[in-house]
């Protein structure tokens, strides 16, 4: 900006500039220079300051003493003549009192208003920052509402928000549990317990999108697989046997696929796919049982009963 080169050469500039319109107007014979020289005298107080305009406006009156005064002398004046110094030298030292007053209210806002823009600046490149921090910490929290910190599996509550992702798509529901968890947690320790349920989690994410797989509840997982043909999804079910028959957990699982064509059915087949889990379970459990989805399949009150208490034993 102009304001921010040195006063000096505002003032060599301005005063040089003076010089020369005062030159021409003399050479030229300008029948009312202070016009000109006014216009100069204010342009170099608005943008040069005080100083320039101060050597601007001594020039200016050095100028009209010479120009007014009788045979140039600098002293000696008409009646007439010393009338309109008297008028010039008000007019110089008004336009310059109020122009530099101007300027300098001008520059002040100026720099208020750039400090006002620095702390502007400050406060948004913060806010930036806590925006940022807050959105790590909600998506944090988020991730803590979705996932159980177990078995790193997504959690009921994220399947209820998943519902509506999965209507009108081909799925594969499959309900499983490990066999006799009651039995073996209490025997051998909730320690124990804890770490089978983990390796049933790494078992399921190693065979599955972890984003399909749920943690129900307990010993409960749930598996909603979309878009996947009956050979892919058996051979990740194998998959997942294989790592846990190799960790010696023995599990039964109850499936069925078809397309929901809204959340009621698709909790429908959620309900059907806890029936197959107690057909394997009624069978000899470690197996897997499954079929289409019946959209006219009214599930039996034990079942309904069944599910329901899952449900509320689980909120």
């Amino acid at each position: 900006m102009l304001k921010q080169k040195p006063v000096v050469s505002y003032s060599v500039i301005f005063a040089i500039m003076m010089i020369v319109l005062i030159a021409f107007v003399y050479t030229f014979n300008i029948p009312n220079p202070n016009m000109i020289l006014i216009a100069a005298l204010v342009l170099s107080t608005s943008i040069g300051g005080a100083a320039p305009g101060a050597i601007c406006a001594v020039l200016m009156l050095v100028y009209s003493l010479f120009f007014f005064s009788t045979d140039h002398s600098f002293i000696h004046f008409t009646d007439v003549n010393l009338s309109k110094m008297i008028v010039i030298t008000l007019g110089v030292l008004i336009n310059y009192f109020s122009v530099a007053l101007l300027k300098k209210n001008r520059d002040r806002a100026e720099d208020q208003l750039k400090n006002v823009n620095d702390e502007l600046i400050k406060t948004n490149s913060r806010l930036e920052e806590t925006n940022g921090e807050l959105e790590k910490v909600n998506n944090q929290l988020k991730a803590m509402a979705t996932r159980d910190s177990l078995t790193n599996l997504r959690n009921r509550y994220a399947l209820r928000q998943d519902f509506e992702l999965y209507v009108g798509l081909p799925l594969y529901v499959d309900f499983l549990d490990i066999d006799d968890f009651k039995t073996l947690n209490d025997t051998q320790g909730h320690a124990f317990g804890d770490k089978m349920l983990m390796v049933v989690g790494k078992a399921l994410s190693d065979s599955f999108r972890t984003s399909n797989c749920y943690r129900y509840g307990g010993d409960e997982f749930l598996i909603v697989t979309e878009n996947e043909t009956e050979a892919s999804f058996r051979h990740s079910c194998d998959n997942m046997k294989k790592l846990l028959g190799a960790a010696n957990i023995r599990f039964s699982g109850g499936y069925v696929y078809g397309v929901p064509e809204s959340i009621p059915e698709l909790r429908g087949m959620i309900v059907q796919a806890d029936e197959m889990l107690y057909v394997a379970k009624e069978s000899g459990k470690n197996q897997f049982v499954g079929g289409a989805f019946d959209r006219e399949h009214v599930p039996s009150q034990e079942s309904a009963v069944r599910h329901r208490n899952h449900i509320e034993s689980r909120e």
